[in-house]
């Protein structure tokens, strides 16, 4: 897990991770995403904010992200992570949290 209990408002930045609409019907065709990056880069006290915009559901970081649903998720350890992310392509993603 990439942040810790809390009320899900950082300090610092907000790191948005906008999933598009059409994300899941790119995927089914065996084609990127392109506004899913390779990496995520935060500094702890950052928030990652992500937007779930497609029509289906889909798992970042362990967490299932309903369509239309926003999730918010404090960035509270430094750390390289490789974690889920079924909006993209190798359904992983790349998170660099900085101090």
């Amino acid at each position: 897990m990439l942040g810790s209990d809390g009320d899900g408002t950082g300090s610092g930045e907000t790191v948005h991770l906008n999933i598009p609409a059409n994300a899941s019907d790119r995927l089914a065709k065996g084609r990127d995403v392109p506004q899913i990056p390779d990496r995520i880069t935060g500094t702890v006290g950052d928030t990652l904010l992500i937007r779930n915009r497609d029509r289906s559901t889909q798992v970042v970081a362990g967490y299932p992200i309903s369509p239309g649903q926003t999730l918010r998720i404090p960035l509270n350890r430094a750390g390289n992570y490789e974690t889920t992310c079924t909006a993209h392509a190798d359904d992983s993603i790349e998170m660099v949290i900085s101090e």
